[in-house]
């Protein structure tokens, strides 16, 4: 059981319940007369299939929409990253009974459940769900769980069934509104039996984690609760009826996995999907859709651009294959020969933006950070000087060698995707014209759910869909962050990149309450990531999303906000 991965468990175990399962939605036979009027369907398309619906587990691969579509936590984000109450009655306050901060820095938060609340399966959801889910979170048996903000907490304890405490050991500024993938409460009715058998004896974990809850038997709170999920094809949800913010007016969700980018956009011309969701088209369909599609009155395009395409070098010496790269001033030198501008030229004719940093365009912070960060221009000139400076050689064909005589030739891995391939070439081509001689390959979209494989990547590797805001990219290359065997390959910090300042700065973000001093330490961390490298920041992604013209409600949001916030809202017009 050890040497086999998490996720080639979870589905091979999810894959035999698919099989076993029934068929949900079958006709009623008693006999009663159908619905007055046809149920309405929203059918989503995207290309990647989640590993768990519940996405405080690391590395889920879940998007927003079933981030949201499943799960209710204590507040949630609007498109504007304004907390809002979901779960809880009202949101703590700092320095009032609800949030009280001790001459010691320890805290105290009061929340208060709203009333009524009750799980899909219709079992009530309490505040000792809140405290299950924390100790389950807090255990490191299992290994599998972001860890913040479990790391700051000393305990829950219910006062009762609508009221909890939590006791904090250390200030943690995001304590007033916990949001998703903080403290996500768990169904202590049906995972309690189950998780006192880890309690008893750690060995049980694996058994803990591939419990058929966290896949085809899932039970959440949010707007919608599943019906089946089929492998490789597609999840359906229907309505909640006892969702917290209301039944929402769509009735039926139908999410099919469809790999190919070509075929979303078939299947969106056609009218077979009302919703692609983001990262399942690119600038080029957009293109057509809108000559097309939109043209004739059938849907409009959203554009979502928070996140930045980065590719990271992998610093574990272990599965580095060029050591090379492990040098800053060869990191140096390859930042100084991405054609940013290049890439952004092919993908989006000019019309996109390069990035020097992690941080979205929107984020207020940027015009902070933007002056602090270091900055690499296209300059070939200056990436031969800082090789030559590093001992290193040409071969006959004018490519670096390094001081040892061995050919200089980093891998580059890519995800398959058109535009990931595509600003894959540039940048390749960039390096190649500049003397490096890199290895381009291309990840098949059906490795993408394989953490161990894009955790041992042994050059550099580009994870797609990037980081947005300076919180995240500081968790990401945080070194508690770091994906290894321990933890079942569930890090973000894919390349490993282990640096005690920049822990030092994510440490003390989390524990300062003051907003201003908050984002002193994230400009400082996004300065301190530009000098040292362990990514490349090339270009703001943009990720067109189609949605058919009858549709209400979609819209895109900043950074720390999903596109679904207000999926219960969402409703066809005539």
């Amino acid at each position: 059981m050890k040497n086999t991965s998490w996720l080639t468990i979870i589905l091979l175990v999810t894959v035999a319940l698919t099989g076993c399962a029934g068929q949900p939605g079958a006709p009623s036979q008693s006999g009663e007369s159908p619905p007055a009027a046809a149920q309405r369907t929203l059918v989503m398309a995207d290309r990647h299939e989640p590993n768990t619906l519940h996405h405080k587990v690391a590395g889920a691969g879940t998007q927003g929409w079933s981030r949201r579509l499943f799960n209710a936590f204590l507040a949630f984000n609007d498109d504007g990253a304004t907390p809002r109450p979901y779960l809880a009655e009202a949101l703590p306050e700092l320095n009032t009974d609800s949030w009280r901060v001790f001459p010691d820095g320890r805290m105290e938060t009061t929340y208060r459940l709203r009333a009524g609340l009750t799980w899909h399966d219709g079992q009530p959801l309490t505040s000792e769900d809140f405290a299950f889910a924390g100790r389950v979170y807090a255990n490191p048996a299992l290994g599998i769980f972001i860890p913040t903000p479990q790391n700051f907490v000393e305990e829950i304890v219910p006062v009762d069934p609508q009221t909890f405490v939590i006791r904090w050991r250390a200030p943690y500024p995001d304590a007033g509104a916990l949001v998703e993938e903080m403290l996500d409460p768990l169904p202590s009715h049906l995972l309690e039996e189950p998780y006192l058998e880890v309690e008893r004896d750690a060995s049980a974990a694996d058994g803990f984690v591939n419990h058929p809850f966290w896949t085809n038997a899932y039970v959440g709170a949010g707007p919608y609760k599943l019906v089946r999920w089929e492998h490789g094809i597609q999840i359906e949800a229907s309505a909640f009826d006892g969702h917290v913010l209301g039944r929402p007016k769509v009735d039926r969700v139908v999410y099919r996995i469809i790999e190919d980018e070509n075929t979303v956009m078939a299947n969106v011309l056609s009218g077979d999907i009302q919703y692609s969701v983001s990262t399942s088209l690119r600038a080029i369909h957009a293109d057509t859709l809108k000559g097309e599609w939109v043209a004739a009155g059938k849907g409009t395009i959203l554009n979502e651009a928070t996140s930045v395409f980065y590719p990271a070098v992998q610093f574990r010496p272990e599965f580095q294959k060029t050591p090379a790269l492990l040098d800053r001033p060869v990191r140096q030198a390859l930042a100084h020969s991405i054609d940013r501008q290049g890439v952004v030229d092919v993908l989006y004719g000019g019309e996109g933006r390069t990035a020097d940093t992690f941080v979205a365009a929107q984020d207020a912070l940027l015009p902070q950070i933007d002056r602090a960060v270091t900055k690499y221009p296209y300059d070939p000139r200056r990436t031969e000087q800082l090789l030559t400076g590093m001992g290193f050689g040409k071969d006959r064909e004018g490519f670096f060698t390094d001081p040892t005589g061995a050919p200089f030739q980093p891998d580059f891995l890519v995800l398959e995707s058109v535009d990931y391939e595509r600003a894959g070439q540039v940048i390749a081509e960039g390096w190649r014209r500049a003397g490096i001689d890199v290895q381009l390959a291309v990840l098949p979209n059906n490795l993408v759910r394989v953490l161990e494989t894009r955790h041992k990547s042994p050059g550099i590797a580009a994870p797609g869909a990037g980081l947005g805001t300076a919180r995240g990219a500081m968790k990401q290359f945080a070194t508690s962050d770091i994906g290894t065997a321990a933890n079942r390959w569930t890090g973000s910090n894919r390349g490993g990149w282990s640096n005690p300042d920049m822990d030092r700065l994510f440490e003390t973000f989390e524990s300062t309450l003051d907003r201003s001093e908050r984002d002193r330490i994230a400009v400082q961390a996004m300065k301190l990531m530009s000098e040292e490298l362990p990514a490349f920041a090339v270009y703001y992604n943009v990720y067109p999303i189609a949605v058919v013209d009858q549709l209400r409600g979609p819209s895109v949001g900043v950074a720390d906000t999903t596109n679904f916030w207000n999926v219960q809202e969402w409703e066809f017009g005539s």
